[in-house]
């Protein structure tokens, strides 16, 4: 048997200890590697969760807009709700989120109807804020009926390569066939 001998252990274990750093130093950058991993997917996460409370109040402000401006003032001929202003462009019926394909279905996009409105009192609610109409795409889906017409408010915004979509609806009761003659 072969003796070994104290310079040739030595150098084993400077072997070993060099095999061993390099696998410790391995198993750290995974750990890393996958926390960084974690944390952008993280903050994705949230980046899509904060656009998509911003739609929800976005719709919620339509939908609060189309009640306070009531039925007579929205379904005038200068009003948003009028079949001259239903949209059968593929791009403004898609961005109703399959809503377009309801019966009878007025789909009326809102941004354009604003931005052409001269007069402030006309429009539903005042607009985006600074870059929010870049990102943001509202539209109005209407299905008119005899007692009450059902209005969606539908906000869409792109979010991981897909688009996404917040749909809100109101009910605009007619004041002559309710049985009331006042408008609810």
């Amino acid at each position: 048997m072969k003796r070994m001998t104290r310079s040739t252990r030595r150098g084993a274990q400077r072997g070993a200890t060099l095999i061993e750093g390099m696998a410790a130093a391995a198993v750290l950058a995974f750990g890393v590697s996958g926390v960084f991993g974690g944390l952008i997917f993280a903050s994705q996460q949230n980046t899509a969760a904060n656009r998509l409370s911003q739609a929800t109040a976005i719709a919620a402000q339509v939908r609060s807009g189309l009640q306070i401006q009531g039925r007579a003032r929205l379904f005038t001929g200068a009003g948003p709700l009028t079949n001259g202003r239903c949209s059968s462009a593929a791009e403004t019926l898609e961005l109703a989120g399959g809503l377009s394909s309801l019966p009878n279905a007025c789909v009326v996009d809102l941004d354009a109807y604003e931005s052409a409105t001269p007069d402030p009192l006309l429009k539903v609610v005042p607009g985006y804020w600074e870059g929010g109409q870049d990102y943001y795409r509202r539209v109005l889906v209407w299905t008119p009926d005899t007692a009450v017409d059902s209005v969606a408010v539908v906000v869409s915004f792109p979010n991981a390569g897909q688009r996404r979509y917040v749909k809100q609806f109101v009910a605009l009761y007619n004041p002559v066939e309710n049985g009331a003659g006042v408008e609810l």
